[in-house]
């Protein structure tokens, strides 16, 4: 993918991407129907990748706004569900307007919407990319299940419907190289797609010096019991009962109203710390330079399930950016720090250990800007999503489109 062709901004009030001069009526479309969120960051990485790859896109999501008319760049919008169940029924309403589109291929990011484009792949004879974002298998039976001893098996029979799907649709785009290898079993074509930035959504970041961001630390993923926010509340907590000038910002990003009332439960019950503050969401392409304010980066995951092996965006970004990683205790997420990142690593039991640690780095800003600087200039070689990701995913979506499900 690359950032110098001849291409025009397209922004909305929810995210921005470029369009390639090359695109006219005649190149095919590529629908993307999903159950996330109006604005999500990869769906837009992997939407970009398509667009310089040839393809018109039809964006079909949830969520507010005006949407773009673009010739090249639709979007359809549905309602922001309230909560996990209504966003899963709310699949098939999403499918049956991508039915009425003239799609030469679909690009899906969810399991609740296989059996629909099942369905639409027989009917059509057109591929599907299958994207998969998590290890649905223990996250649908660690979620839904109970009890506990029935949950192994519920794994195995989620992954093994999605292997099914995704070798009668066409090929899968995954996380990590780790979930990867079940699908190459399977004989199912996949490319591997990490959460890595776009490198040209940072360069325009302002550079402030770590001298004057050292006392802010920031939260940008949702907030959620399983995401860390006790840990989180709690940080704030023991910051101010100490007296440590740590500010903590966090995006007002919730997966359901329940959950927004546990966390303002919770706040209650730590005395409502005034170094804590909501702010509100931002656009994809506004939060470079949002971030670029912070020192710290948080990303607080809970104990168990996926969280013990996944390495969320937000990481990725926190070095790209300069911000030190504070990470929970997680196997994925200490390994990368421990190997690529400045980072604090700490567990859920001991909040002041993590501000000990921030406060060390804090306290020697000129040695923390050098080794932050450092780790930057590596992770641009290796963590950017243009460089690492965009070839093959391009290569993929250009052999769906020109084959069918007999071949």
């Amino acid at each position: 993918m690359s950032a110098t062709k001849p291409s025009q901004l397209l922004e909305t009030d929810a995210w921005q991407l470029r369009v390639p001069d090359g695109l006219s009526q005649k190149s095919p479309l590529l629908v993307i129907p999903t159950v996330h969120p109006r604005g999500d960051r990869r769906i837009l990485r992997c939407a970009q990748v398509a667009l310089d790859a040839g393809f018109r896109v039809h964006f079909i999501w949830l969520g507010e706004g005006s949407r773009s008319e673009h010739p090249f760049v639709r979007e359809t919008l549905l309602p922001s569900p309230a909560d996990r169940w209504e966003r899963m029924r709310m699949a098939r309403k999403v499918g049956r307007i991508a039915n009425l589109l003239d799609g030469q291929l679909w690009h899906i990011h969810d399991y609740y919407m296989l059996p629909v484009a099942n369905r639409w792949s027989k009917k059509t004879g057109k591929r599907v990319l299958y994207d998969v974002h998590e290890y649905y298998g223990d996250e649908y039976a660690s979620s839904l299940l109970n009890p506990e001893v029935l949950r192994p098996q519920a794994a195995k029979l989620i992954d093994a419907y999605q292997f099914h799907s995704a070798k009668r649709l066409g090929a899968a785009n995954v996380v990590t190289e780790k979930m990867a290898g079940p699908f190459r079993d399977n004989e199912i074509p996949v490319t591997v797609s990490p959460n890595y930035p776009l490198l040209e959504s940072f360069d325009t970041a302002p550079k402030i010096p770590f001298r004057e961001r050292r006392w802010k630390t920031l939260h940008i993923g949702t907030l959620n019991p399983g995401y860390g926010t006790q840990l989180l509340i709690d940080l704030a907590r023991r910051a101010t009962e100490r007296g440590l000038p740590f500010e903590f910002e966090a995006i007002a990003r919730f997966h359901s109203d329940a959950d927004e009332t546990d966390f303002a439960e919770r706040l209650a019950q730590a005395g409502n710390p005034n170094n804590l503050a909501l702010v509100p969401s931002r656009s994809v392409h506004e939060m470079p330079a949002f971030m670029a304010s912070g020192g710290f980066g948080l990303s607080l995951l809970s104990p168990g399930g996926q969280n013990e092996y996944s390495v969320p965006s937000k990481n990725f970004e926190h070095l790209m950016l300069g911000l030190v990683d504070v990470v929970s205790d997680r196997p994925g997420q200490r390994g990368f720090v421990e190997e690529y990142a400045v980072g604090v690593v700490g567990t859920e039991a001991d909040p002041d250990g993590f501000l000990d640690r921030m406060l060390a780095l804090a306290n020697d800003p000129e040695v923390t800007e050098s080794r932050l600087n450092a780790k930057i200039e590596q992770a641009r070689e290796k963590f950017t999503w243009e460089r690492a990701v965009a070839p093959a995913l391009a290569a993929s979506l250009q052999r769906l489109a020109n084959t069918s499900p007999a071949e």
